[in-house]
């Protein structure tokens, strides 16, 4: 069999080894295409593997001594060079893994995709590119940057459109994707002179089925399937919908807890809350590619659990399998 090859980084994030190979176990039992090159400390990884029933044809360990710590900077990608991270990312630049996931820290990651992996040709400023739940069913949107980079250019949103659009079509299957750019106004007069200059260009790329501007009070109301911006921007508004979602969902809990009849009403809508609590909950939707990068390159939250670690794995998997890299190379060109 010709597995699909993930290249998974399970030493930078916040807690531990543990929920990213549980993650990961989950993910191959489901998908026997699948191959995981687990890299860190060897021994620690044999130890959880051992314990837990997998394909070992499935699994392949690469032993690293060091790690890229929360608090590393750019400049630590080169330094650690025997680090989870960097040997990760080379896994993938010499053909070994199709793709990378990672919990580490952002900066040395996007400084490793471009020193190691490169960025597409064409392409000055890769983006971060998560996956938005909307109040329609089965819907999600697409925002992009969201951090990469602080600033960007006009012509880096039009790219983004672009390479979100050939992802949209491979991975989600929609045709003609709709797109729209992130502003404080809908008339195109609105925004800086960034938002300005970006609407015309995005008006006029016939390859881009684009919408006009989007207020960021409309973000999860399913009106468009991607929405551009620069990734300071961008990075406010997605860290806005996280801590709004998490303090609704906390909120409802603390108000049908409340009282003895409140708790025997809410057992009658238990399905009907989880449901809500499921789709709006980050850990489910957890990944952001980074779109432009040479190859698939997945980040998960520092944070993640095995719930998140799980969801990024997912969407690296399904990226590999549609062939992203190469869909979005050629929407570049045309």
């Amino acid at each position: 069999m010709e597995y699909k090859v993930i290249a998974f980084d399970v030493m930078g994030s916040d807690n531990g080894l543990i929920p990213a190979v549980d993650a990961a176990i989950k993910l191959l039992g489901e998908q026997k295409d699948l191959k995981i090159i687990f890299v860190g400390n060897e021994e620690a990884l044999k130890k959880e593997l051992s314990s837990r029933k997998h394909n070992p044809d499935q699994v392949e360990i690469k032993n690293a001594t060091e790690v890229i710590e929360m608090t590393d900077g750019i400049m630590d990608i080169r330094r650690k060079k025997d680090s989870s991270m960097v040997r990760a990312l080379e896994l993938v630049r010499d053909g070994k893994a199709h793709g990378i996931t990672t919990g580490g820290a952002t900066a040395p990651f996007i400084a490793g995709c471009h020193f190691i992996i490169k960025k597409m040709d064409g392409i000055e400023r890769p983006g971060f590119m998560p996956v938005i739940p909307t109040n329609v069913k089965d819907k999600t949107t697409l925002l992009l940057d969201v951090g990469a980079n602080l600033e960007c250019d006009p012509e880096d949103l039009v790219n983004f459109a672009i390479m979100a659009t050939a992802y949209s079509k491979a991975v989600k299957g929609i045709k003609n994707p709709t797109v729209a750019l992130l502003n404080i106004g809908e008339e195109k007069s609105k925004g800086l002179e960034l938002h300005k200059e970006a609407y015309k260009l995005l008006e006029a790329n016939k390859e881009i089925n684009f919408v006009g501007n989007l207020e960021s009070r409309y973000l999860v109301n399913g009106q468009v399937d991607i929405i551009v911006t620069d990734g300071y921007s961008g990075n406010i508004a997605l860290k806005a919908l996280e801590g709004m979602g998490k303090t609704l969902l906390n909120e409802i809990k603390s108000a049908i807890t409340k009282t003895l009849f409140r708790k025997l009403a809410a057992l009658r809508l238990k399905k009907a809350f989880k449901e809500v609590a499921a789709k709006f909950d980050y850990k489910n939707h957890a990944g952001a590619i980074l779109l432009g990068a040479n190859s698939i390159a997945f980040k998960s939250h520092g944070s993640s659990d095995k719930t998140a670690f799980y969801a990024t794995l997912k969407m690296t998997y399904n990226a590999i399998k549609n062939d992203v890299v190469n869909k979005v190379k050629k929407a570049l060109v045309e």
